[in-house]
């Protein structure tokens, strides 16, 4: 879905087309190698594809695009990745089809969203998400 949004409406985030296929393909391959089920590999796909279309929606969004933005969702991936390697074993263990769609999506996201909390407040500064410094 991002590689699709990417040809409709140009690269916002300045990375070319090849980022936009690897980072959703990189997360199945993450599950794969896991051994996780589909549906946890498809909830995994999902989230960091949400990841981004947030970040082209919000670049794309601003009077005077940013550059770099795109670098602070490529610093969080570790984040994903070992959100979805914890989330992987940690679905192994269960048999709802819609608890493994779920964790693998939300396994993502929180890994995520944490290595953004301390990007945003190590290396370079995200609004909402640096925490104020007096």
């Amino acid at each position: 879905m991002p590689a699709v949004t990417q040809l409709l409406f140009g690269d916002p985030l300045y990375f070319g087309i090849w980022y936009y296929l690897v980072v959703p393909t990189a997360a199945i391959a993450i599950g794969t190698m896991a051994r996780a089920k589909p549906l946890f590999m498809l909830g995994t796909s999902l989230a960091v594809s949400i990841t981004l279309l947030i970040y082209a929606a919000v670049n794309l969004s601003l009077a005077r695009p940013e550059g770099l933005l795109a670098l602070g969702h490529l610093f969080s991936l570790p984040g994903a990745a070992a959100g979805t390697l914890i989330g992987a074993f940690l679905s192994r263990r269960l048999s709802r089809p819609i608890s493994v769609l779920a964790l693998g999506f939300a396994g993502t996201l929180v890994g995520f969203f944490l290595n953004q909390v301390v990007v945003c407040n190590t290396l370079m500064w995200c609004g909402p998400f640096s925490l104020p410094i007096s």
